[in-house]
């Protein structure tokens, strides 16, 4: 159907939604197109609209100088989008005037519609993948989604998938962190247990957890897992990058976890997910018919766990584990670099955690196997490896510590406010910002501190790293100074505290 016709019938059908008593409003929405449009077509008579679509047809295009260069442009490179035409009509023509994005793409399709120049993809030519035998092959792979938890924060969780090729069956484990190799031969050995058996290949992507090194297609894996698949009757396939014909069952079924079972899901517990998967695998992705084969996947799971080869005693992985003292400053020395540890790992001098080198990362586990951190093993010596959220004290709330802060003052709601504001202007270093005036609160009295906090509010200082200096630069209220242990402060005769001065500020101020 051409433009012409099609635009006169959308006339035609709003003068017949106007005619039943429908309102402007009413028809763009029916219609779905600007009020402002549908009220203008309906002011038009026929003869009107006739005309207003001639002139249509005969308006001059704000492009149509610049037509040769663009014809010229798309023959000598037809793959060229819409934005590569404008930046080249501002890079050659510098009275090129400012047009929007639409303009330019419009104009673009309409001499490749005019000179017959339509535009080239790319295609990657293959054919459709014939059904495997029973019991041939598996497909595997990882994927990773933020849940919302119940008190407002979100939760980020990790899963590992696999799937039957021929009867679509699957399996999903849910983790609370990256997939290591030895968890991932854990959740290997869960899922053949699942399905039964051990298939005829294994397909993978190629994924660190078990490869070291491409090596121009000479696939070097990581110990652990040659470890494992040497165990194994199964053979491995890794596929080549950019290549989800290869592996696009369990694509779409990493999809169908994050889409059907997560998506709206409020995180509770790791154990409880996991017991959630399972109730869904059973009620819903294993049980509904498969939209191929057009048969429920636990159905063909009858046949196919017959054609799978049985299975063989549990395999664990042998990691060597080392133990490293903490040090007071929360870090491990280890092959001559220090390597950063959550905030309070340290506790007494005994604190020992697990060390766990694993390829190119050193994984650092409590001595219940819990993972505290994980770094990229540096070559060199002498180097602080570290994550900047190890030194943040994630155990409170931002909210808990304004309320903690501003205990240590008299009057409560007013150093709220004057922490709130200072959260405002410090949004993303606001924990900072709380610890330092916090650390400054417990060297000196409540008196002095509210002395202060008076002068920062009334001459409207908020910055932590200031609010010492003022109460320094300001008259003592107290009669003496109390130190971080709460004793007084011994100076040596004739020396006295060095303060600031109280004109810089107001020189600021002004």
């Amino acid at each position: 159907m051409n433009k012409y016709l099609n635009n006169w019938m959308v006339y035609h059908e709003l003068q017949r939604l106007a005619r039943e008593g429908k309102k402007a409003s009413q028809i763009a929405s029916y219609l779905v197109m600007d009020q402002r449009t549908i009220k203008k077509y309906l002011s038009m008579s026929e003869q009107e609209y006739l005309e207003y679509q001639e002139s249509l047809s005969c308006r001059l295009k704000k492009l149509k100088p610049y037509e040769d260069f663009v014809r010229e442009r798309l023959e000598a490179c037809q793959e060229a989008s819409a934005a590569q035409v404008h930046d080249w009509l501002k890079e050659c023509h510098s009275d090129f005037k400012e047009v929007s994005t639409k303009t330019v793409y419009n104009f673009v399709l309409y001499v490749r519609e005019k000179y017959r120049l339509p535009k080239v993809f790319a295609v990657r030519e293959f054919s459709k993948v014939p059904e495997l035998p029973y019991g041939q092959q598996v497909q595997v792979d990882f994927g990773e989604c933020h849940m919302g938890c119940s008190g407002g924060q979100r939760k980020k969780v990790y899963f590992f998938a696999m799937v039957l090729s021929r009867s679509r069956y699957k399996y999903v484990l849910f983790s609370e962190s990256p997939f290591t190799t030895a968890t991932a031969i854990d959740a290997h050995e869960k899922a053949f247990a699942c399905i039964g058996g051990y298939p005829a290949e294994v397909v993978y992507d190629q994924d660190k957890v078990f490869l070291t090194n491409e090596n121009k297609g000479d696939l070097l894996l990581t110990q652990g897992f040659r470890a494992y698949c040497a165990t194994r009757p199964f053979q491995l396939h890794f596929c080549r990058k950019s290549d989800p014909q290869s592996k696009g069952k369990v694509e779409n079924v990493i999809k169908y976890i994050k889409y059907n079972l997560l998506r709206g899901r409020t995180y509770a517990d790791i154990h409880i997910l996991n017991a959630q998967a399972t109730e869904w695998l059973e009620r819903t992705a294993n049980a509904k018919e498969h939209a191929t084969t057009r048969l429920p996947p636990v159905q063909e799971w009858m046949i196919e766990k017959n054609h799978l080869q049985p299975l063989r005693p549990s395999f664990e992985l042998v990691v060597d584990a080392l133990q490293y003292k903490v040090r007071k400053d929360n870090t491990i020395s280890f092959k001559g670099n220090f390597y950063s540890l959550p905030l309070g790992t340290y506790k007494t001098p005994d604190s020992t955690v697990v060390l766990i080198p694993q390829d190119d990362e050193l994984i650092i586990q409590s001595l219940e196997g819990q993972e505290l951190a994980r770094h990229k093993i540096a070559h060199l010596k002498g180097i602080l490896v570290s994550n900047n959220n190890h030194f943040r004290d994630s155990s409170v709330g931002i909210n808990e510590l304004i309320a903690q802060v501003a205990g240590r003052f008299s009057d409560k709601k007013k150093a709220a406010l004057y922490l709130e504001s200072i959260r405002k202007q410090y949004g993303r270093y606001v924990r900072d910002q709380l610890r330092i005036i916090r650390t400054v609160c417990e060297k000196y009295t409540i008196g002095q501190c509210d002395h202060a906090l008076h002068y920062c509010i009334e001459n409207e200082i908020y910055k932590a790293s200031d609010f010492e200096s003022v109460l320094l630069a300001l008259p003592d209220p107290d009669s003496e100074k109390i130190t971080g242990n709460k004793q007084p402060n011994k100076l040596r005769p004739g020396l006295s505290p060095q303060r600031s001065n109280l004109n810089d500020y107001k020189q600021l101020l002004n």
